[in-house]
Parts: C-alpha cells; sequence; structure tokens
C-alpha cells in the first residue's frame, strides 16, 4: 500500500480483478454455498447466478468494495443486498398484480382484510419504529463497530455473518473452512474482542 493510502477507499476495476482471478476452488465452493442462503425467496435462480451478478454489479461500478473489508466477506454482503432488492421487488410485484384483482370500489387492505392477512395498524407500526429507533441506531453503531474491530480476521468474519443469518455452526465452519478447533478458538477470539470493545465503551 502506497504511503496515506486508506484501507477503506473503494477497490478499482483492477484490483477487483485480482482479487476474483485470486479466488481459489475453495473460495468459489464457499461463496456457491453461501449464495444458496442469500437467493432465497428471490427470483434468482442458482447460486452462480447472484454470484456472477454481485460481481457484475462490481465491476461495473453499481457496487463498491471496501478495502477493509475481505473481498469474500464484501461478496457475501452484496450477495445478501442483491438478495433482499429481489425479494422487495417480488412483493412490490405481487402488490401491483393484486390491486389489478382488487374489485371496484374495494382497497387491497380491505382484500387483504377479508382474507384474514391485513397488515399491522400504521399507526401502531410508526409508534413501536419510533419507540426503537434510537436502540436499533445504537445497534448499527455497535455492529459496525465489531466488523471493523474483526475485518482482517477471516474466521471471526465468517462466525459474525454466520450468527447474523442465524446459520448453524456446521454451515458456518463448511464455508469458512474452519475446523471445529478452529471455530472454537474464532468463538473465542470474537467474545474477547466484542468485550474488549465493549469496555472501552463504558465511561471511566
Amino acid at each position: 500500500m502506497k504511503g496515506g493510502e486508506s484501507l477503506d477507499r473503494p477497490a478499482s476495476r483492477e484490483e477487483v480483478e485480482q482479487a476474483i482471478e485470486a479466488l481459489s476452488a475453495e473460495d468459489l465452493y464457499r461463496l456457491r454455498k453461501a449464495a444458496s442462503f442469500c437467493l432465497l425467496g428471490s427470483d434468482y435462480g442458482d447460486p452462480d447466478e447472484i454470484v456472477n451478478e454481485a460481481i457484475c454489479r462490481t465491476l461495473g461500478g453499481d457496487r463498491n468494495w471496501p478495502k477493509s473489508v475481505p473481498f469474500i466477506a464484501y461478496m457475501i454482503q452484496t450477495m445478501k443486498g442483491l438478495g433482499s432488492d429481489s425479494r422487495n421487488s417480488l412483493q412490490q410485484l405481487r402488490t401491483k398484480q393484486l390491486e389489478a384483482l382488487v374489485p371496484d370500489g374495494m382497497s387491497v387492505d380491505e382484500v387483504l382484510g377479508k382474507l384474514d392477512q391485513r397488515h399491522p395498524d400504521a399507526l401502531a407500526n410508526m409508534i413501536e419504529v419510533e419507540a426503537n429507533s434510537e436502540r436499533q441506531t445504537r445497534a448499527k453503531v455497535d455492529a459496525y463497530k465489531i466488523e471493523a474491530f474483526f475485518a482482517e480476521d477471516s474466521q471471526v468474519t465468517w462466525l459474525i455473518l454466520g450468527i447474523k443469518d442465524e446459520l448453524p455452526p456446521a454451515d458456518i465452519m463448511d464455508m469458512g473452512g474452519m475446523s471445529q478447533t478452529q471455530y472454537d478458538t474464532a468463538r473465542r477470539r470474537f467474545r474477547r474482542g466484542v468485550a474488549k470493545i465493549f469496555s472501552e465503551k463504558r465511561p471511566s
């Protein structure tokens, strides 16, 4: 790295291409394994499709890889975002299709209500969101600090990704290429690191 160059900068297209070329067969297996979870409920047909989409978006500049984040971890986060975007798009499509079927003089909510699928009351939902917004903001800040702290530790990064997706230990070890001993050691590093982060946050 050149003097003064920040790891937080987005990677260049050349650096992305180099990272892709450097992926081993084991790395590709892990990506496909993670992709199989990311595409659930989306309109992506198979793991390779969402992996290729993440690569194309990155090479095209629609998504940026921060150099401070391991490339595989970045790819998984990107695939999760693509899967989420697709699921939201499908939900919007279903809503539009339902609107087209709603009889004149009735609203979508009225139809859903008749089907016992009424959405939560908007006002009650808004109050709940406002009540939780501060806690959610703090949680996001804490999560960012934890991810940044372990950015150079690939095994703990896999552990964090697996915990977020509520994956069983076997799947986390499979995707991260870890043995049981390595997984247990990564968990200990994770616990120590989190304890250190939160001890530093406490007022003296």
